[in-house]
C-alpha cells in the first residue's frame, strides 16, 4: 500500500471526521454518558469468599486462592454489547465507570460519599447504590494491601506519611497496573500456548535440567490452568450475548452479521490465535478487561500494535476481507472501548493525578530489534482512527528515530495539529540508551513501547511498577535550608520532616547547601523505599497477578508470579516533581549568595519563611530576569541537571525485592500542584503553595527564548539515567502552527531535538481565549481534549488548578 497516499488522509479540522456514522454516534454516547462506579467486582469477591471453593481457597497457596477468585469474577460477570461497536466487551457493568477494588485504594471515594454530583468530576449513583458502596468499603477495610502493609505496630507514622504526601506520595497502596503486556504472544499464539506449557510442566512434575517442581512453581502452573478458564469464560459469555442478540427480533441483517462474527472471534480468541485482523484486536480487548479486573485501571498498555497486527492487516487486505475504510473503523471502535473505563479518586487525591485519564497507551512506529525502521501503513491508520473520534484515551506515542519516514512524522504532527494533544513524540536514541543501563540487551531496549503516560518498558519482558511513587524534590531544599523542618514550622514545637541537616550558618559555600539537600533527598528516598518494600511483600502473598504473568516473558519459564521476580526485567519506578523549581532554586541561591554576596544565606531564608513579604522587588527579580532552565542558558541548565542527578543517584542506589533496581522518571502527572500546596517559598522566587514545575517543562512563564530555547535546554540534559521517561510539555498557539508550514515547521523542530539528544515531546496546540471560556463556561466547548502531564484529560474534567495551569502555560 502507499504510505504516501495514506498520509494524505487526515485533513486538520475543527471538528471530528463525519465519514463514520456508527463511530460517532458511539463517541456521542459516551461524550452524554455521566460517570458512575461499578460494584459488581467487589460483589463478586464476597460472593467468591463465602462460596465453598473460596472457604477452601483461603487455605490454599496464594497463587490458587487469587487465580481462583479471579477466575470467578471472569466467569461470572455481567456482559454487555453497545449498539454499533464492532470490538465488544465491557470493562464494568456500567457504559462508563471506575471499578472499586478492596484490595487497592478505592475507598478513598468515600471522602465524598455525600457529593458525589457536586464534584469537579462527577459521579452518578442512586442513594440505594451509595448505601451498598458505604457498605462495601466498610466491610473490605481490611482487605486493602496498604492496610496489610502499613497498618502494623512500628508502621503508624509511615501510614499517616502516605496520607500527609508532602515529601512523596506512593501510588503502589492503590496497585501495581502500569504494564505493558505480550499482547504478540496474545495475538498470535492465544492462551493456549501458555496452558500447555503449565500442563506440561505439572504433568511431567519436572523443571529444567530434571530439577522437580517446588510447590510454589506447581501452584503458578495450576493458577495458569484456571485463570486461562476464567478467562475463557468471559469470551465464551460474551459470544452467547452477542448470539442471542444477533437472533433478536428487529435486528437488520448487516448488524447480526456483525454481531455473529463478533460472537465468533470470542469463541476462538483469546484461546486459540487469532485468524484476522479484527480477531487480533478482539484478543487483545478481552485481554485488556481480564488485566484491568485482575490489578487496577492505570496504564495497562497495548504496545506496539501496529507491528503486532500487521501480518493479519496484510491477509485481510490482500485477501480482500478488508478494505482501508473498514480498518479505520474497527481501529475506530476500538479505541472508543477504552474510554468507558476511569479511576476512583477523591477530590483530595484528585489533586495529584487530576483528569479522570487512565492512560492506555498506544506504541506506534519505531525500530526492529536491528536498529531498521518498521513503520507501516498501520502506524498512519492508527492516527487516522483517532481523528474520527478525538477523546481522552487511549494514550497515542509516537517513536522518532533518524529513519522516521518523513510522511508518518508530518501525520503525527497533523493530528496534534487538531489540537488533541496526541500523539506524544519518544526519542529512540536516547531511550534505547537509558534501558540498557539498566541491563536490557539492545535488540530488547529497542522493543520498547510507552507503558501509560511516559514509562518505557521492553513489552512483554518488563515488570517496572512504572508508577510506584512520586517525589517531592524542592521540599528537600527547602528542609536542607531550614534543619529538616518545613519554613511553615513555628512555635514551641517544630516538627522535623526529614534529616536533621546542618545549620545554614555552619554551611559557608554552596557546596555545603548541595551536600544538606542531597542529604535530605537521601532520607526521603530512604523511607519512601521502605515503604514500596512493605508495600511488595503484601502484593506477593495478597494480590499476585496471574493474568499479567501468563503474558510476560520470564514468569512461565521461571514457574512463579510476576510480583515474585520471575519478569525478564524487574524495576520500580519513582518520579520527580518540580524538577525545574530546584534547578532554578539552586541557581539562584548560588547566585546571590555565593557568587554576588548580595544576601547572606541566614537572610535568604528569612526572606523565604516571610514568604517574600517586603521584599517584592526582589521576588520579581528572580523570576523576571535571573536565567532560567528552558532558554538554552547554559549555567541554568547546569543546575537542573545537579538536581537531577542528585535524585537519579540517589534512586538508582535502591534495589527492591524482586532483586530489581529503582529507576528515575522526570514527570509529575499533577502532583506537582498538590506537592505545591505543601512547599514553601523557593529561592527561585516561586511563593509559598504555588505549584511546582512540572516534569521536565520549565517553570511557567520563564521559558522566554521561543520553542527552540526550551528544546535546547531539554536536550543539553543527560537522560541517561531516566530509565522511565520524561515529560516535556509545550503549548502552541492553535493560529501559529496550522496548515502545512505550520506541520512543516513542528515536524523539524522535533526532529532536530531529538538529534540532539531530546527523550520526549508532548504538546497542547489551543486557543487560550478558547481555554478560558471554556473554564468559564463548560458547556461552551464540551468533549475539548488537552495534554496535561503524560495523560490528556477533558478540559472540564480538571481541577481548577490545573486548568489554570494549562490556560497560564508559556504559549510559543
Amino acid at each position: 500500500m502507499n504510505n504516501t497516499a495514506i498520509a494524505g488522509n487526515i485533513v486538520a479540522m475543527d471538528e471530528p471526521c463525519q465519514s463514520f456514522p456508527r463511530i460517532q454516534k458511539i463517541r456521542t454516547e459516551l461524550l452524554l454518558t455521566p460517570n458512575s462506579i461499578c460494584l459488581e467486582r467487589p460483589c463478586l469477591l464476597k460472593e467468591f469468599s463465602k462460596s465453598k471453593e473460596g472457604r477452601i481457597s483461603k487455605n490454599q497457596h496464594p497463587f490458587i486462592r487469587r487465580a481462583k477468585a479471579l477466575a470467578y469474577i471472569f466467569s461470572n460477570r455481567q456482559s454487555h454489547i453497545y449498539q454499533d461497536e464492532l470490538i465488544i466487551g465491557n470493562m464494568t457493568s456500567k457504559r462508563i465507570a471506575a471499578n472499586y477494588y478492596p484490595e487497592g485504594g478505592s475507598i478513598n471515594i468515600l471522602e465524598d460519599l455525600f457529593k458525589l454530583e457536586k464534584r469537579q468530576t462527577p459521579l452518578k449513583m442512586s442513594s440505594k447504590e451509595k448505601w451498598k458502596l458505604f457498605s462495601i468499603a466498610m466491610g473490605s477495610v481490611f482487605d486493602s494491601v496498604g492496610v496489610k502493609a502499613l497498618l502494623r505496630p512500628g508502621r503508624i507514622s509511615h501510614f499517616l506519611n502516605f496520607f500527609r504526601a508532602k515529601r512523596y506520595f506512593v501510588t503502589e497502596e492503590a496497585g501495581i497496573a502500569h504494564q505493558v503486556g505480550g499482547y504478540h504472544n496474545v495475538v498470535h499464539h492465544g492462551l493456549i500456548k501458555a496452558e500447555k506449557e503449565a500442563v506440561s510442566y505439572l504433568k511431567s512434575g519436572k523443571f529444567f535440567q530434571g530439577q522437580p517442581l517446588t510447590d510454589d512453581q506447581i501452584a503458578f502452573y495450576q493458577s495458569v490452568k484456571i485463570t486461562i478458564k476464567g478467562i475463557c469464560n468471559m469470551a465464551l459469555n460474551l459470544a452467547e450475548k452477542a448470539e442471542k442478540r444477533a437472533n433478536s427480533a428487529g435486528i437488520a441483517a448487516k448488524r447480526k452479521a456483525e454481531l455473529l462474527e463478533a460472537a465468533a472471534a470470542c469463541r476462538h480468541v483469546p484461546y486459540r490465535p487469532a485468524r484476522s485482523f479484527k480477531q487480533g484486536l478482539q484478543a487483545c480487548w478481552l485481554v485488556h478487561i481480564a488485566m484491568n479486573l485482575e490489578d487496577f485501571e492505570q496504564g495497562l498498555s497495548f504496545g506496539r500494535l501496529d507491528q503486532i497486527l500487521y501480518p493479519l492487516y496484510c491477509q485481510d487486505i490482500e485477501q480482500g476481507k478488508l478494505t482501508l475504510e473498514s480498518a479505520i473503523e474497527t481501529l475506530a471502535s476500538f479505541q472508543l472501548k477504552t474510554c468507558e473505563t476511569i479511576p476512583l479518586y477523591s477530590d483530595r487525591i484528585d489533586r495529584f493525578f487530576s483528569g479522570n485519564g487512565v492512560a492506555q497507551g498506544i506504541t506506534l512506529g519505531g525500530t526492529d530489534e536491528n536498529g531498521y525502521d518498521v513503520t507501516n501503513e498501520l502506524s498512519g491508520l492508527f492516527l487516522n482512527a483517532f481523528d474520527h473520534i478525538r477523546t481522552r484515551e487511549p494514550a497515542l506515542h509516537v517513536r522518532v528515530h533518524k529513519e522516521t519516514p518523513d510522511w508518518f512524522l508530518q501525520k503525527a504532527v497533523e493530528t496534534v495539529q487538531l489540537g488533541c494533544g496526541k500523539p506524544s513524540f519518544f526519542g529512540d536514541n536516547s531511550i534505547v540508551r537509558a534501558l540498557e543501563g539498566v541491563g536490557m540487551t539492545k535488540a530488547h531496549a529497542r522493543d520498547y513501547a510507552i507503558i501509560g503516560c511516559v514509562e518505557m518498558a521492553s513489552q512483554g519482558r518488563t515488570y517496572n511498577s512504572s508508577d510506584a511513587a512520586l517525589f517531592n524534590l524542592p521540599l528537600c531544599l527547602e528542609l536542607a535550608l531550614n534543619r529538616g523542618k518545613q519554613f511553615a514550622s513555628s512555635g514551641w514545637y517544630q516538627p522535623i520532616l526529614g534529616a536533621k541537616t546542618s545549620a545554614i550558618s555552619r554551611m559557608t559555600c554552596f557546596e555545603d547547601v548541595v551536600k544538606a539537600f542531597k542529604h535530605q533527598v537521601e532520607d526521603s528516598v530512604n523511607e519512601m523505599v521502605t515503604v514500596i518494600g512493605w508495600l511488595e511483600d503484601s502484593y506477593r502473598i495478597w494480590r499476585t497477578t496471574p493474568v499479567n504473568s501468563i503474558i510476560t516473558e520470564g514468569c512461565m519459564e521461571n514457574g512463579l508470579d510476576i510480583t515474585w521476580g520471575s519478569a525478564l526485567y524487574n524495576l520500580t519506578s519513582v518520579q520527580v516533581a518540580g524538577l525545574a523549581d530546584a534547578g532554578d532554586s539552586l541557581y539562584a541561591l548560588n547566585k546571590l549568595v555565593f557568587e554576588e554576596k548580595r544576601y547572606s544565606l541566614e537572610e535568604l531564608v528569612k526572606i523565604l519563611k516571610s514568604n517574600f513579604k517586603g521584599f517584592e522587588i526582589l521576588q520579581e527579580e528572580l523570576i523576571n530576569k535571573f536565567p532560567r532552565y528552558g532558554n538554552g542558558i547554559a549555567k541554568a541548565d547546569q543546575m537542573t541537571q545537579l538536581a537531577a542527578d542528585i535524585f537519579s543517584d540517589t534512586i538508582r542506589s535502591h534495589y527492591n525485592g524482586r532483586e530489581g533496581q529503582f529507576i528515575p522518571g522526570m514527570y509529575s502527572m499533577t502532583c506537582h500542584i498538590g506537592f505545591g500546596q505543601k512547599t514553601g517559598a523557593l529561592p527561585n522566587g516561586r511563593s509559598a503553595g504555588y505549584r511546582l514545575s512540572n516534569g521536565l517543562s520549565p517553570v511557567d512563564g520563564s521559558d522566554r527564548a521561543g520553542p527552540t530555547g526550551a528544546l535546547r535546554s531539554a536536550s543539553s540534559l543527560d537522560s541517561s539515567q531516566w530509565a522511565n521517561g520524561c515529560a516535556l510539555n509545550m503549548k502552541f498557539d492553535k493560529k501559529s502552527v496550522q496548515g502545512k508550514a505550520g506541520r512543516l515547521a513542528m515536524a523539524g523542530l522535533f526532529k532536530t531535538y531529538f538529534e540532539q539528544g531530546g527523550m520526549q515531546v508532548q504538546v497542547n496546540v489551543l486557543d487560550t481565549k478558547m481555554l478560558q471560556t471554556a473554564k468559564n463556561d463548560p458547556s461552551a466547548y464540551p468533549g475539548l481534549v488537552v495534554r496535561v502531564a503524560g495523560y490528556c484529560a477533558y478540559f472540564n474534567d480538571l481541577q481548577p488548578e490545573v486548568q489554570d495551569e494549562i490556560i497560564e502555560r508559556t504559549v510559543h
